[in-house]
């Protein structure tokens, strides 16, 4: 196969009575399930459509929740020779006038023919503040429109989908996306999580993830690729309800089920003794650890916690990826591959060495990412040339998955995409930002250039302090820390959220936590851990920290902060 369309139409004829793809509401309860014949059918309905709408080439954003009509939107959006945009659907995150400047930001950008959604956002003011935008409730599409529709010829070249970046670092920008491009990941993809070892017809993808962004499409599309069936939850099952998305993967005996580090953290933290005696997840083979830091503490609580539910050692793999490149550029794929590497802190702060660490002294350890898949070409550089063994650099990729650049924004490709060096002239090397090395075959990941703290020469990395604050007093929420450089004096500045259920009082004697008490351990566990010096202490209430539409948090928003907390300030 060579295009998406060639995936479901090839699938859609070989196995017609197979369940392609189910929808679970945020109790897992199913919704709905459709064979690969009735999916097929449904994208044909919608496809022809679309050509009665737009014109080959045009873009189309998809404005939809996690379930199956963002299923069919997104293949109906190939079949008829369109580009797909992908984008947050406004209800997901505080009735979506949280979400309604990006969505603007993408329509500006993108210039949309058509705006794939739901009944209720078609005809709320959220789409008609988007401008003259068709739209196009994906539910009430007629059935027997198929009959109409004409292959438009889509090619591997042609591009497939647009990925708007999650913006953080710096501004959404689209990632140009062909089929030749989604394919060639999607195939690297079943061979990192093994799907030729599995029957076809017993192939599941269970995923929570948000289908618009990067990670949560290369789940659904990979579990589509070998023909096996994509169960759907909604984002919020597993903030809400962790045990959901377990529940899941036991019930549909998942092969393969996917998240960040956090989810790890949250089943742990949330999941009773009571409902893992329910779980039987014996059955569950990769569950791809990447998005964010991966954390090997949370590899192994993780795994200690679920090993009486049937959960193999060897089921968590880390990963590492990036939107320009579809989704994957590395994963574990054997157990030996979730290798640690234990560092010596002050050689890789002060001269980026790779040492082992001296006794009495900090050190770092890192979880390898995985090894490289055969279509891709993986480079660890510094001063624009490959970096000598043992020290750190800027991971360059280049290969088939790797997009061309970002859509109408020639500068900002060739400043991202037109890396090159010596011994490969003719290839153009994606730099994706994140600082790492190559150690046995293995990708290490330290944290993004662009994020690096530096002070006295020293580098220090923003998650390695973050982890620190997140430790430094139960006040504290996990993994909701921004480290971010506060003044010209070497001094750094902390923004934090509070756990759930704390409430911190700034004047003495109050009922809460003291803030003062909370600022004190942070000051004092930073400097005993980095050595470095710490200003001003924001603390926010849950949900205060500036975050993408990913999750991640976006610690130049949180700067921002460090002033007044803004309206979620203790």
């Amino acid at each position: 196969m060579r295009t998406l369309v060639d995936l479901l139409r090839g699938q859609a004829a070989a196995n017609p009575d197979r369940p392609a793809c189910t929808e679970l509401d945020s109790h897992g309860q199913e919704v709905l399930t459709l064979t690969y014949a009735q999916l097929e059918q449904r994208v044909r309905d919608t496809a022809a459509l679309l050509q009665q709408t737009a014109s080959p080439g045009d873009r189309a954003m998809l404005m939809l929740p996690n379930g199956i009509d963002f299923v069919v939107a997104f293949f109906a959006c190939a079949y008829a020779g369109l580009v797909a945009v992908p984008s947050p659907a406004p209800d997901a995150i505080h009735g979506g006038r949280r979400t309604l400047g990006r969505l603007d930001g993408i329509v500006k950008d993108a210039d949309p023919a058509v705006v794939l959604t739901t009944a209720q956002h078609a005809e709320s003011s959220l789409v008609a503040d988007l401008g003259s935008v068709e739209p196009i409730v994906v539910a009430d599409v007629p059935a027997g429109l198929a009959g109409l529709w004409r292959d438009p010829g889509v090619r591997p070249e042609d591009p497939a989908f647009l990925q708007y970046t999650s913006g953080s670092t710096s501004a959404p920008k689209g990632v140009v996306l062909t089929h030749g491009n989604v394919v060639a990941n999607a195939a690297a993809i079943a061979v990192l999580v093994e799907a030729p070892r599995c029957d076809p017809a017993e192939f599941c993808v269970v995923s929570w993830l948000p289908i618009f962004h990067d990670m949560g499409l290369a789940q659904m599309i990979g579990g589509l690729y070998p023909g096996g069936r994509v169960v759907l939850l909604p984002p919020m099952a597993l903030l809400m309800r962790p045990f959901v998305w377990l529940d899941a993967i036991s019930r549909f005996r998942a092969w393969v089920s996917s998240a960040p580090n956090f989810a790890y953290e949250l089943c742990v933290a949330k999941i009773t003794e009571e409902q893992k005696a329910r779980l039987d997840l014996s059955g569950w083979r990769v569950a791809l650890n990447g998005a964010e830091p991966v954390r090997h503490s949370t590899l192994t609580a993780f795994t200690a916690a679920f090993a009486g539910a049937g959960l193999s050692p060897a089921t968590l793999r880390p990963c590492y990826g990036l939107a320009e490149a579809v989704v994957y550029v590395t994963g574990a794929r054997e157990p030996d591959d979730a290798r640690v590497a234990d560092l010596d802190a002050a050689a890789l702060a002060e001269r980026g060495e790779l040492v082992a660490p001296r006794p009495g002294h900090p050190s770092r350890q890192v979880v390898a990412c995985g090894r490289v898949p055969a279509n891709l070409d993986v480079r660890i550089v510094a001063d624009g040339a490959p970096a000598p063994d043992g020290l750190v650099g800027e991971v360059w990729v280049a290969g088939d998955s790797v997009s061309a650049g970002y859509w109408r924004q020639p500068e900002a490709t060739e400043a991202r995409f037109g890396g090159r060096l010596a011994d490969r002239p003719g290839a153009a090397y994606l730099r994706t930002g994140d600082l790492g090395f190559l150690r046995d075959g293995q990708l290490y990941v330290l944290g993004r250039v662009d994020d690096l703290i530096i002070v006295d020469g020293r580098n220090h990395y923003p998650t390695d302090i973050e982890r620190t604050v997140s430790a430094a007093h139960p006040a504290i929420g996990t993994d909701c820390v921004a480290a971010v450089p506060y003044g010209d004096d070497g001094q750094l500045g902390i923004v934090a959220e509070t756990a759930r259920q704390v409430r911190v009082d700034r004047a003495a004697g109050g009922a809460g936590v003291p803030y003062d008490e909370v600022a004190a351990a942070v000051r004092r566990a930073v400097a005993e851990e980095h050595q470095l010096h710490v200003g001003p202490v924001t603390l926010l209430r849950p949900g205060g920290l500036p975050r993408t539409t990913s999750g991640k948090v976006q610690r130049r928003r949180s700067r921002e902060l460090l002033a007044d907390g803004g309206p979620k300030a203790w």
